[in-house]
């Protein structure tokens, strides 16, 4: 779902290139491999429609969301099996980029968040990233996230997320950002 949902994200279609079927097998073998190491250190919300899953809002807790270098090794099949050795370069530089913005401050990172393409827009993301919300505000803890849809950013600002940076990854804008305890910068 997450590959088809995600597939035309800017980041996306640099990394994986211009062709969409393509994108979307390279995508779903990455995000199946992230999601069986995600599962461990945090938990995944699912949204479902008549019994079809629609919608992902995955997160890891604190001092866990950066993969150590056994699970980067182990998710090295799975990125070079769907996106092939240039794909999983362009990869490997994403993630080096996207990790040198993770706070220090102990957080919980937000991702990824995805919706099937024909149900985007309707709340099926908001209902996903309110759960999440509300989560964080039980525990009084500070929640990040990466985005590379500018649309995104006002989004999450809905949410109390605010952008922390914006520096260009894989030559495509980035935004990092962040929501204290309850909601607050």
């Amino acid at each position: 779902m997450l590959g088809r949902g995600m597939r035309d994200n800017p980041l996306h279609v640099q990394a994986f290139g211009s062709d969409p079927e393509q994108r979307e097998r390279a995508l779903t073998r990455v995000f199946q491999g992230v999601l069986r190491q995600y599962v461990p250190k945090g938990a995944v919300l699912g949204a479902f429609s008549s019994g079809a899953l629609v919608g992902v809002c995955a997160m890891v807790e604190p001092g866990r969301c950066q993969p150590s270098g056994g699970e980067r090794l182990r998710l090295l099949p799975e990125a070079i099996a769907g996106a092939g050795i240039g794909g999983t370069v362009r990869l490997l530089k994403w993630v080096g980029a996207w990790a040198r913005h993770d706070p220090r401050e102990p957080h919980w990172h937000l991702g990824p968040v995805g919706v099937e393409r024909h149900l985007q827009g309707q709340g099926i993301g908001a209902a996903l990233l309110g759960v999440f919300c509300r989560r964080m505000d039980a525990l009084g803890a500070m929640a990040y996230l990466e985005t590379d849809k500018r649309e995104n950013v006002a989004f999450y600002e809905r949410f109390g997320f605010q952008v922390r940076a914006q520096e260009p990854v894989l030559e495509v804008p980035n935004w990092f950002m962040a929501r204290g305890a309850a909601g607050g910068p």
